[in-house]
């Protein structure tokens, strides 16, 4: 039996509900993984062949102690996904090298940490008539803000609150979040697992549904999909592409999430298999 460790946060010690059942197909392939805490400062990595990051959903509250833990793991054990991806990943500005190299971003203001920004002036000229403000290292919606042109003061009065301490992105509010929500194509090692419709995050945004339900990919949008996964280095233990359709009608990459995403496995028959055989695959393999 190999023992592997499957990070997770203090308050999903046995991991999120939607993917635990990746321990039970991992137990009949020879594998026991146990959930460790990253936050743990007593947990041992001795007997582990590997850590698979899954349910670390705090990571973005102390970005850097995270990383510094990923940095002291990959020293140890073998770390899925590896470092310099977990590294690339946790800031927001991956976005801009994926635009860079021709993947289409929703539009987005990005504002460094201790500048000043006039955003009525700045959201005016984009023909932005409501917007999100929000941290670049961020989760969850995480001091995530809709405000429109009756809430300017209130808008300009947080963006000058959070840019004294982080890095923020402004961009337009998508008015498709309400109807058809944003899609979320999952992988493993590359290879197409399933594809998910979500709900907006954010609470307070209106929704077209309630929960997170399987759907049948969409061609152009799994053909995105794998666009996106050819312009990172090396194909991820598991990668979560995010989706939705701009206001211009056009379908953009939302985000590109390998580090810490929710995998939706109880969603989609087979998933938790596949999401098992591509652990088992990278330790016969060994670090990639």
């Amino acid at each position: 039996m190999i023992d592997i460790a499957i990070a997770t946060c203090s308050y999903h010690p046995e991991l999120a509900p939607q993917d635990r059942g990746v321990i039970a197909e991992l137990a009949g392939l020879g594998i026991r993984a146990t959930p460790l805490i990253w936050t743990d400062a007593t947990a041992s990595l001795d007997k582990f062949a590997a850590v698979v990051v899954q349910s670390t959903w705090d990571s973005h509250l102390d970005a850097p102690a995270f990383a510094n833990w990923a940095r002291r793991v990959h020293a140890r054990t073998a770390l899925f996904n590896p470092l310099h991806l977990i590294e690339w990943n946790l800031n927001k500005r991956y976005l801009q090298d994926l635009e860079q190299q021709g993947i289409p971003i929703t539009p987005t203001l990005w504002v460094h940490a201790g500048s000043a920004v006039d955003l009525r002036r700045e959201v005016s000229e984009r023909g932005w008539t409501r917007f999100i403000i929000k941290p670049v290292v961020s989760a969850g919606a995480t001091e995530t803000h809709i405000f429109d042109a009756d809430t300017m003061e209130l808008a300009q009065a947080t963006l000058d609150r959070l840019v004294t301490r982080v890095n923020l992105m402004v961009q337009p509010y998508l008015l498709a979040f309400e109807t058809e929500g944003e899609r979320s194509y999952v992988f493993f090692d590359g290879v197409f697992s399933h594809a998910v419709r979500r709900p907006p995050t954010l609470k307070s945004a209106p929704r077209g549904f309630d929960a997170p339900h399987h759907m049948p990919p969409v061609e152009a949008e799994l053909q995105l999909s794998l666009q996106v996964l050819e312009k990172i280095e090396e194909a991820p233990l598991y990668a979560r592409v995010d989706l939705a359709t701009n206001n211009d009608g056009v379908v953009r990459l939302q985000e590109v999430e390998i580090v810490e995403p929710c995998l939706f496995t109880s969603l989609a028959p087979g998933a938790q298999q596949r999401y098992a055989r591509a652990i088992a695959g990278r330790l016969s393999s060994g670090p990639k």
